[in-house]
């Protein structure tokens, strides 16, 4: 089974292989917007996959803090359900 790091790098590969002009000619008005109306979600639940990777993998609150850019305590704060069904919502 692959890890989320090497599942998120599939993803980004194949993102960045989509044709940089709409598939259908007159719909350019908001193609771009739309074609990335997802990727918060998406980012957010990278994020909680992530945590949850490291979770049982016996990574420690300190760790996945540093790893994500914040304190253990916010680490712990906002990811500590992970372990459980987590909403799908944004990470923030």
């Amino acid at each position: 089974m692959p890890a989320t790091g090497e599942v998120l790098l599939l993803h980004v590969t194949r993102v960045s292989r989509l044709p940089a002009a709409p598939p259908h000619p007159g719909s350019t008005v908001g193609w771009n917007c739309a074609a990335v109306t997802r990727v918060p979600d998406l980012a957010g639940q990278l994020v909680r996959a992530a945590v949850l990777a490291d979770q049982q993998a016996g990574a420690s609150w300190a760790q996945i803090g540093a790893g994500l850019g914040i304190g253990t305590e916010a680490a712990r704060s906002r990811f500590g359900r992970s372990r459980s069904a987590a909403p799908a919502g944004r990470v923030g």
